[in-house]
């Protein structure tokens, strides 16, 4: 769906509008919250990170695991000398 705003009384699209809406096609607008983001958007960006994450390369996937293995273990051992357990 494509976003646009209000801007003198007109409504502006700030995309391309898809190629197959004719010019007196009837359109459904709605107010939306800035702060929220649609549901084809957020689709749109699971996709794209489900798309980025499966070219991904084993043996970097087993770094990040282990580091943050250490990270974990790590805070871990900070919140135990504060907390004078260690």
């Amino acid at each position: 769906m494509p976003i646009a705003i209000l801007q003198n009384g007109k409504i502006r699209p700030l995309e391309p509008l898809p190629a197959n809406w004719q010019d007196g096609q009837r359109l459904r607008i709605e107010s939306v919250d800035d702060d929220e983001p649609t549901p084809e958007e957020i689709d749109r960006d699971f996709a794209l990170l489900a798309s980025l994450c499966a070219d991904s390369d084993p043996a970097d996937e087993q770094r990040l695991s282990q580091a943050l293995l250490q990270a974990r273990l790590q805070a871990k051992e900070q919140v135990r000398r504060q907390m004078g357990l260690s």
